[in-house]
């Protein structure tokens, strides 16, 4: 058994998340309240209580993802005595698998993640592009269509979710006429202003430039250290080898596609065979079921499914086997 743990970004929020832990475990309740502080709100009521406009907010939603990720993955590993062998995040994910694997302080992500979010409403407060998602297409299918649209209006795949799901980011005119393709080659291309947790801005594509200085100036500001797992980042699909790789990852990552169809294959490679969804909700649980290749996946935010990963950990490592102890 080889595990990896796959953390969600924006947009897995939901109000009540990790309400059962916040009411039953004093260590998570202790990682709120170091949030809560380093925020200076109260991020666990808003989590449990608030309102989900709020909390869909990106300089909300991101600190919040954060701490819900960070929180179910303390849980399990004290739980189980084990770390998993591998990571991927997705976007905001890699900076919580970042702080799980001791790569980056808690209080240094919340801040990070509260400013990033900030920083990327930015991109819908002035409408810098538009984005969407396209299903039942091809990746070569997808990438001729945006090549042929590519010199008359800027579009991108920003990001490679699954073999038949992509995220695409934009101009508002292009985007129209890769609708258009799009549906006379059979897929769907569904724009983001019609989901309702997410974010319609051009993330993970040039069109995100504008903030660049910002990014830089604030990764600067921090500090990392070698990861105690390894972790795959979806900028380039490879895995991170030591602390001084990551502030470049880090000011990278919201001009480069998310590519986590790529990562996923590299860890593949390395040997992964079982992948628990540590976030709230199951967004990453339900894009790997689009793969054909990819099962054993268990969702950390459903105590039924922890508990049967939990088990199968107790049958198959050996006590702090797997990725270590934590």
């Amino acid at each position: 058994m080889t595990l990896c743990a796959l953390f969600p970004g924006q947009g897995s929020q939901y109000i009540g998340m990790c309400g059962d832990l916040l009411n039953t475990e004093p260590e998570s309740r202790r990682i709120f309240a170091e949030a809560s502080e380093t925020l200076g709100f109260d991020l666990r009521a808003l989590v449990l209580a608030g309102s989900l406009e709020q909390l869909t907010q990106s300089e909300y939603a991101q600190p919040a993802v954060l701490a819900a990720s960070y929180t179910l993955f303390e849980s399990f590993t004290r739980r189980s005595g084990i770390l998993p062998d591998y990571a991927i995040g997705h976007s905001l994910g890699e900076i919580a698998a970042l702080v799980a694997a001791g790569a980056l302080k808690f209080a240094d992500g919340i801040r990070f993640t509260a400013a990033r979010g900030a920083l990327m409403h930015r991109a819908v407060r002035e409408q810098r592009g538009r984005a969407g998602i396209v299903v039942d297409i091809g990746q070569k299918a997808l990438e001729h269509i945006v090549a042929s649209i590519r010199d008359l209006h800027y579009v991108s795949i920003s990001g490679y979710n699954s073999p038949n799901q992509f995220v695409v980011a934009g101009e508002a005119q292009g985007l129209r006429l890769l609708d258009d393709k799009v549906d006379q080659a059979g897929g769907e291309f569904i724009p983001f202003r019609m989901m309702p947790m997410k974010a319609d801005a051009p993330y993970h594509s040039e069109l995100m430039h504008f903030i660049q200085p910002e990014i830089e100036e604030i990764v600067s500001w921090l500090s990392f250290s070698a990861p105690e797992f390894a972790i795959c980042s979806t900028v380039h699909g490879e895995l991170i080898h030591q602390a001084e790789d990551i502030p470049k990852l880090l000011t990278a990552q919201l001009l480069q596609p998310i590519r986590w169809i790529q990562a996923l294959a590299q860890v593949q490679l390395r040997g992964a065979t079982v992948w628990m969804d540590v976030g709230p909700g199951q967004s990453v649980k339900n894009m790997l079921g689009e793969y054909d290749n990819l099962m054993n996946v268990y969702s950390l935010d459903d105590p039924q499914e922890q508990s049967r990963l939990l088990e199968r950990c107790k049958a198959e490592f050996q006590p702090f086997g797997g990725g270590g102890a934590r």
